[in-house]
């Protein structure tokens, strides 16, 4: 890859990340009920893991989290490692499964939706941060995991068909996003 590719790709990425974070800030939270909502910024790192591996993935991740992060006003940098954790996992997995159907990126953003999670509160506890009460806190991380799950449906197969239409081969060894 050279030169100009690379730059073209950091700033797709950088533009896709900070459009999800607007539309998260701007309208997601308004869907929100139950306590969940859904999270497009988790759905770009799901693209950016499965289309360039685990190291893009928590690196998006990261810079996705860390503009969460910086927007939320909570403590810095847990959603950063969250989502570098979420990141590095799914393109991890993206190289060691076949992940083809249609309805394969909906059940990893649904899993990597509950593996965020999981991990903020695994961080939360780190930093002394009390529990949360269970019951909510369940339901919101179901919630958001569907939601997820329904948006990345959409976004990869939107993707399919950008790149068919496109012409663009499909890389080897990466699945088709």
């Amino acid at each position: 890859m050279n030169l100009w590719s690379r730059v073209g790709t950091v700033a797709a990425y950088s533009s896709a990340l900070l459009l999800a974070a607007v539309v998260e800030g701007a309208w997601a939270w308004r869907l929100s009920w139950g306590g969940g909502a859904a999270d497009p910024v988790l759905v770009v790192v799901l693209v950016a893991s499965l289309r360039r591996g685990p190291e893009a993935g928590a690196l998006v991740g990261f810079a996705g989290g860390f503009l969460q992060d910086l927007a939320g006003g909570g403590p810095l940098g847990m959603v950063a490692l969250s989502k570098a954790a979420v990141g590095l996992g799914a393109g991890t997995l993206g190289r060691t499964l076949a992940l083809e159907g249609p309805w394969a990126p909906a059940a990893l953003a649904a899993a990597a939706s509950v593996g965020g999670e999981l991990v903020e509160l695994a961080l939360a506890g780190l930093a002394g941060d009390l529990t949360p009460a269970w019951a909510p806190w369940v339901r919101g991380v179901v919630v958001t995991a569907c939601d997820n799950a329904v948006l990345a449906a959409l976004v990869f197969a939107g993707v399919r068909r950008a790149r068919r239409w496109l012409g663009s081969p499909r890389p080897g060894g990466v699945p088709e996003a």
